[in-house]
């Protein structure tokens, strides 16, 4: 007995460079409905770029016209990523959807002014943000100028533990306003979106921060907020320069790149993957203390990280790997820094060849270069930066 075509879990992505964004998303609609074929749409995700997102309106007007989803959002970026390319200028339109079947979809708007406000329970979050906890994956789209991302995920960590939640900062204007995001009938240009996949669907979560450890891990055993002042009894930046002297010379080599400070993520951290890279910003000669982008703990184990284009390349090979022993994905979605792409590695389509090489065979994918990524590291939700988070999707079986 054969199952019915829309029983079936199916993805589709198309891609266009129309300057007219209305035409643009007309176009990208017929492709997926020919590639879902008929039946119920239940998922619609737009990127796009600059020049398309004072006509967002228009965009998403025209998508939900021709495929009517259940669920659709957007989000503005500086470049967008497709099923084979990574478009990092120009007229850019990026969509992904999907048939669900046996997924149950929470669309939440997310204004910062709601979460300001402490939370006493439980109960109380999910009067905020329905449908979010017992999640299998969130989606999250937010505009950078409006939402403190950090406090919104810490209360998720607090009250949906657990959650893991992929998505990106929109990245295509550099001032408050320039952003344009929309979810369903609604368009803004502040705040954010998230939306919540529970039910028959199956996610793997990558977070390639990049970066290669370097070094032994070193005790903080002085520090105020995010000043390290001493770091195994020494001074701080004492003990790095004695550190970075001991490197290979190809390490060294490295750090022209930049230096970073990885915190445990795990508390039996050791290597890739195992700690959450934060930028060091700077250092006080007088006092011989370094200053971090992040409040540390006193006696956590950080180590230096170096983070360059072949350090990347092989943090994202490695974290990819399990993939070849997986069943096929259905769907993809990549969210990269806007510092990847040919910034970092110096020729295009990097990030997502290797994840279409990693799958085994193409897969309908589509994201956004962002001012800032969201993924897990660990057990909880962080927003990166340098990062390449990765959202791979698969019938529950």
């Amino acid at each position: 007995m054969s199952v019915p075509a829309t029983a079936v879990m199916r993805w589709a992505s198309a891609q266009s460079d129309l300057p007219d964004a209305a035409l643009a998303a007309e176009d990208v609609a017929r492709a997926l409905r020919e590639q879902l074929g008929e039946g119920p749409v239940d998922l619609v995700l737009a990127f796009y770029s600059a020049p398309l997102a004072p006509r967002a309106d228009a965009i998403a007007t025209a998508l939900r016209a021709r495929l009517a989803p259940a669920c659709i959002g957007g989000v503005s970026a500086r470049g967008v990523v497709t099923r084979e390319h990574e478009i990092e200028q120009g007229v850019a339109l990026s969509v992904i959807a999907a048939r669900l079947p046996g997924v149950t979809l929470a669309p939440l708007v997310v204004l910062d002014e709601v979460w300001r406000e402490p939370l006493a329970d439980d109960a109380a979050f999910d009067l905020i943000a329905p449908g979010m906890r017992g999640a299998e994956l969130i989606l999250f789209a937010g505009d950078p100028f409006s939402l403190d991302v950090e406090r919104i995920l810490g209360l998720f960590h607090r009250h949906a533990p657990g959650s893991r939640i992929v998505g990106g900062l929109a990245s295509a204007g550099v001032r408050p306003q320039s952003n344009t995001l929309f979810l369903n009938d609604w368009t803004t240009h502040e705040g954010g979106f998230a939306i919540a996949l529970l039910g028959a669907l199956r996610a793997d979560v990558i977070v390639s921060q990049g970066c290669a450890p370097v070094g032994p891990p070193l005790d903080v055993t002085h520090v105020e907020g995010h000043v390290i002042v001493t770091l195994d009894g020494l001074p701080a930046l004492e003990r790095i320069e004695q550190v970075l002297r001991e490197l290979p010379e190809d390490d060294r080599e490295r750090l022209r790149q930049g230096l970073y400070v990885g915190r445990p993520a795990r508390g039996d951290a050791t290597g890739r993957g195992d700690y959450l890279i934060r930028n060091l910003l700077g250092a006080d000669r007088e006092r011989g203390a370094i200053a971090v982008a992040d409040s540390i703990g006193l006696r956590e184990k950080i180590r230096l990280h170096v983070r360059d284009a072949r350090a990347a390349v092989e943090d994202l090979e490695m974290l990819l790997s399990p993939q070849a022993f997986d069943s096929a994905a259905s769907g993809a979605l990549l969210f990269a820094c806007n510092g990847r792409g040919r910034m970092l590695f110096g020729e295009p389509d990097r990030d997502i060849v290797t994840l279409q090489d990693a799958l085994g065979a193409p897969v309908p994918v589509a994201g956004m270069f962002c001012a800032g990524e969201i993924g897990p590291v660990g057990e909880k939700n962080f927003l990166h930066g340098h990062t390449s988070s990765i959202a791979i999707i698969r019938p529950r079986t």
